[in-house]
């Protein structure tokens, strides 16, 4: 569980930080363009689903970071 909230807070983090930039117009557009349903990514941001290594790739690459960024521990 604790590797799913890690995932979870750093791709809400980095889709915020690109819907600030004007990158995303919102959630739904980041999902399209990822090719992730809407639904399985909300169940991920919301820790109801662990999510498969294919979509965290497919996550990783519409937010330009590897998959591995996606999994490291934000450090303070």
């Amino acid at each position: 569980m604790q590797k799913t909230l890690i995932i979870a807070e750093n791709i809400r983090r980095l889709i915020t930080r690109r819907i600030k930039l004007g990158e995303f117009s919102s959630i739904e557009h980041f999902a399209s363009s990822t090719g992730v349903p809407k639904s399985l990514l909300s169940r991920i941001l919301n820790l109801k689903a662990d999510p498969k290594l294919s979509s965290l790739d497919k996550i990783a690459v519409a937010l330009e970071v590897s998959v591995e960024d996606l999994l490291r521990e934000k450090t303070k």
